[in-house]
């Protein structure tokens, strides 16, 4: 059989489908982490509302987004950077900062490293240990760190959904001002009463933050940092003028000012902290072991007897089209780990019995390898 490669990330929903032996719209998607209340009223009118001005070029500025990014944090506008989607300020702050070196703790997001590599950067990886309940170690990444380094911090993380305390964050911070400390909040809407990095007022604390996870718009692609003002006009002439289309920057405009945001926040936030408890004590009643998460997934290590991760991934897709993401090595995670969203009550059913099957039945390959080897 062919060996197919380990994906970079979750969501590529039509590869997956493909897999599957199913229409996109058939496969039930739980490697994305995005809101399954789905996208509020106010980004769908704002969206139909851009059509007429897709004539012109979008604002290089930014500037009505600025100002009301600015306004929710509390922030001056000069200190907000938005970008093509957090992702593609994550690839280019190490370029931005001007760093010597990049410090990540994985389990993590994977592109923190990817995006050193690419700037000839060296990496030191300073592991989460799994007896240790994956709990980042503030004061060993802070007796590491050299100046110049830039250090990752996922706020919660991803994968393992955990958060660590804010104060530990800014006196580390604060301890060494030589040192850039990234602080990606991408999916900290999601956790209760989690304390945003925005508010240190650190010159060498930068916030990274995704508009499209919370409010369901991955396709759209916005994000944006907030750093100190005089790092983001620099950022400016590095990025390329048009990184935010016209419909991204309106939407991100209507979502921010939206009198429901409050309301869709919350109302979020009490559905996914209802499933996630749900969804980990279905996961531990099959046996598996669910790590507690702050965020809307999970990373769960499959029962010791159960066939390996991405075995028991193909089955879930090939039978059930159900999509799990996967783990391995190259995350410091063994095989048998593996995350899945928080999705609505009927889904997250959907997949424990599904998964319920497969570790019933167990994974074998034999037969999958017309569908899905060599994909």
């Amino acid at each position: 059989m062919t060996q197919r490669a380990v994906p970079k990330h979750g969501g590529d929903r039509r590869a997956l489908a493909a897999r599957a032996g199913c229409a996109p719209g058939e496969l039930l998607d739980f490697s994305a982490n995005i809101n399954p209340l789905g996208m509020p009223p106010a980004a769908r009118r704002a969206l139909i509302e851009s059509v007429d001005a897709l004539a012109d070029y979008p604002d290089p500025a930014c500037t009505d987004l600025c100002a009301a990014i600015a306004a929710a944090l509390g922030v001056l506008p000069a200190q907000v950077l938005p970008g093509n989607g957090a992702e593609q300020l994550i690839w280019w702050l190490p370029r931005i900062l001007g760093a010597r070196r990049v410090l990540v703790s994985p389990p993590c997001y994977l592109d923190y490293a990817r995006a050193a590599l690419v700037w000839g950067l060296a990496v030191l990886r300073v592991p989460l240990r799994a007896e240790q309940g994956f709990e980042l170690d503030v004061e060993r990444l802070t007796a590491l760190a050299r100046t110049g380094d830039l250090v990752w911090i996922g706020q919660p993380n991803n994968p393992t959904g955990r958060i660590i305390a804010a104060d530990a964050l800014r006196r580390a911070a604060a301890a060494r001002p030589g040192v850039w400390w990234a602080v990606d909040e991408a999916f900290i809407d999601f956790a209760d009463g989690a304390a945003s990095a925005v508010g240190f007022g650190l010159d060498n604390v930068v916030v990274v933050r995704s508009m499209t996870k919370f409010f369901a718009l991955p396709g759209l692609r916005l994000g944006y940092a907030v750093l100190a003002p005089g790092l983001a006009s620099a950022a400016r002439g590095l990025l390329p003028d048009w990184s935010v289309s016209t419909p991204a920057q309106r939407v991100g405009v209507a979502l921010l000012t939206d009198p429901a945001r409050h309301d869709f926040a919350e109302r979020t936030r009490r559905l996914i902290r209802t499933e996630r408890a749900l969804l980990a004590a279905g996961l531990r009643a099959l046996g598996a072991s669910v790590l507690d998460s702050a965020a809307n997934y999970l990373l769960l290590r499959l029962p010791e007897a159960a066939a390996a991760g991405r075995e028991v991934a193909d089955r879930l897709l090939v039978q059930h089209r159900i999509a799990v993401r996967t783990y391995g090595t190259e995350a410091d995670l063994d095989e048998q780990f593996l995350r899945v969203a928080v999705r609505a009550a009927d889904d997250n059913r959907r997949l424990l019995a599904a998964l319920g099957d497969v570790l019933a039945t167990g994974a074998s390959r034999e037969g999958l390898s017309t569908r899905v080897g060599g994909a």
